[in-house]
């Protein structure tokens, strides 16, 4: 599978020279700083950031015992942790709609990135030209429907702020951030481009890590959100770990010469063809454009360590939830749908049907899961087609 994979990458660099000849149409944006005061409790480490990072064994011993930890504490708990707070300034992007829907002047998609990511996955990978110009920008398909849009960076990603990448950027304080801007845009308390503008229902859409964001938020602020639309999700994702570090995470600082000012807790990709295996499909599937997987590669975020480590704060049932829930996973999902037989959200038993368990009591739970689709659902072939599903189930919800 790798040498296959390696294969793929023959002479894309000539190929990616392309990925940006398409054409901008649109959505208008603005980026803009959000300040925001949070508090959340945090998980305490177990000990030191270990000497050797750089080598991968030493790094996933590291995670392992971060994540075992976090499991013990259990997604609200307290074992293990401690109360924290701070003043945090969240780089955000706001998008306009392209026409006007009446029913949606005071509606707002809230977009969540996932790991390696930033806000600019949302306009198809960069911006403000995307890959191929809008054909994967998610907030183009947003604007055309009328919606506008607001994606954030991270704490600890792209132009948001980077406090300690260990003690400080984890699940349960990203949640508590997302909490406090969606209150926010509901009272009209941002100010730049939305100054003054209330909104008074809020769509969630996440990938992948931002899925399970959502999940948290959903779990522990049940009234925050009217939808969510959960990208690359199932609930599953342990089995997702061994594509994932296939990517070989190393301190970013020694990745990339653009993270050389970043400690040594925020980590990047440096495998190129292992960042395949676990976002795209593999085995000669296709379903992506072939100068895709380097385009994202070479424009790749970074990952704290206190977000692998806490990872599993989100996924727990959202019992109180009552809203709608739209799900988005590809067939071939090798971080959510990983089976010893290789990538299969069908096998061996249907694992968007098994994540309704997690949204007891929403008043609808749909799903579709795009063929010839990876992890990464917004990059493949298949993400036009998703974006017009998404919206058409979010108007069959009076959205």
């Amino acid at each position: 599978m790798i040498n296959n994979i390696i294969t793929t990458f023959a002479g894309l660099s000539a190929v990616a020279q392309a990925a940006t000849a398409g054409h901008r149409a649109g959505p208008k944006c603005t980026d803009f700083l959000i300040p925001v005061h949070a508090s959340s409790s945090k998980m305490v480490p177990a000990g030191n950031i270990p000497d050797g990072m750089a080598k991968p064994e030493v790094l996933v011993d590291y995670l392992l015992s971060q994540a075992t930890s976090s499991l013990i504490a259990g997604p609200l708990g307290a074992i293990g942790s401690v109360e924290q707070s701070g003043d945090f300034e969240m780089s955000a992007r706001y998008c306009e709609p392209a026409v006007h829907v009446a029913s949606r002047a005071h509606t707002i998609q809230y977009l969540q990135h996932a790991i390696t990511s930033g806000k600019d996955y949302w306009n198809g990978v960069t911006y403000p030209v995307g890959f191929a110009g809008d054909m994967y920008s998610y907030s183009k398909a947003a604007s055309d429907n009328g919606y506008a849009t607001i994606a954030l960076d991270n704490l600890g990603s792209g132009n948001s702020s980077h406090p300690d990448p260990v003690a400080v950027v984890q699940m349960a304080l990203q949640a508590q951030i997302a909490h406090e801007i969606i209150t926010m845009l509901r009272e009209g308390k941002v100010q730049g481009p939305v100054a003054g503008k209330t909104f008074n229902k809020v769509i969630y859409v996440g990938h992948s890590y931002g899925s399970i964001m959502g999940n948290a938020i959903a779990a522990t602020f049940p009234d925050d959100v009217n939808a969510f639309v959960l990208t690359g999700y199932t609930g599953e994702f342990v089995a997702g770990a061994p594509p994932l570090l296939s990517g070989v995470a190393v301190p970013a600082a020694l990745a990339m010469p653009k993270f050389a000012d970043l400690p040594v807790g925020y980590l990047a990709q440096t495998y190129e063809p292992g960042r395949l295996y676990a976002f795209y499909t593999v085995d000669n599937v296709g379903g992506f454009d072939p100068a895709m997987p380097q385009y994202d590669f070479d424009n790749q975020g970074t990952v704290a360590l206190g977000e692998l480590a806490t990872l599993f704060y989100g996924l727990t049932p959202a019992k109180e939830f009552t809203g709608s829930v739209f799900v988005v996973t590809g067939h071939q999902d090798a971080i959510v749908c990983n089976n010893l037989g290789g990538a299969d959200c069908y096998k061996p038993a249907n694992k968007l049907d098994a994540a309704k368990g997690f949204w007891p009591a929403a008043k609808d739970y749909s799903y579709i899961i795009p063929e010839k689709t990876g992890h990464a659902a917004n990059l493949h072939y298949s993400s036009p087609e998703s974006f017009k599903k998404v919206h058409a189930y979010l108007a069959s919800q009076g959205l």
